[in-house]
């Protein structure tokens, strides 16, 4: 079977059990706990791949990780995956559930790189920026890129604003190299 045909049935089978018991926002919350720690934890997602570490010694780890941080839901739904042995697929299943849940509630996904970190009302400003230009709310992932120089891109779904410093200096040397050579 396709692997994203996998991801997005288990994240589409999760979502309509979320809802289906009035817990979607709490799953929500749990996916995305779920996600940081797949993306910001090398670790984890080599014991959740590894084929030399049994499916019940995994079970026994995510238990002992996640049992007081996670609704029981989710953590059935790790303990099917580990037993259909889907863990590999832990990643994508998470990146279509938030995508299920932004269809459903109109919340656009957005990146935002920034040379510096930012502060709270700094946020809350790019926050009404977006809701303004895409007309909706949007759940923003934060990431600090020094090599910027200053400014901001900002990603929502497919279209991109690059206000940063180092494109604007790009596109400074192309014309003056264009000029030069005219």
């Amino acid at each position: 079977m396709n692997e994203s045909k996998i991801s997005v049935r288990y994240a589409k089978a999760l979502f309509s059990s979320a809802v289906e018991r009035n817990l979607l926002d709490v799953i929500k919350k749990d996916v995305d706990f779920l996600l940081q720690l797949l993306q910001t934890q090398p670790r984890l997602k080599e014991l959740l791949s590894s084929p030399v570490v049994k499916s019940k010694e995994k079970g026994a780890f995510l238990d002992k990780i996640f049992k007081n941080q996670c609704q029981q839901l989710t953590m059935d739904f790790l303990h099917l995956l580990l037993k259909n042995n889907r863990e590999l697929f832990l990643m994508e299943m998470c990146l279509n559930f938030q995508s299920l849940y932004s269809k459903l509630t109109g919340i656009k996904s957005a990146k935002l790189t920034t040379a510096i970190e930012l502060d709270q009302a700094q946020l809350q400003d790019f926050n009404k920026l977006i809701q303004v230009h895409f007309g909706s709310k949007a759940e923003v992932l934060t990431t600090v890129d020094g090599n910027l120089l200053g400014g901001f891109i900002l990603k929502v779904e497919d279209q991109q604003l690059d206000a940063s410093v180092s494109t604007q200096l790009k596109k400074m040397r192309r014309e003056l190299v264009s000029n030069i050579k005219n």
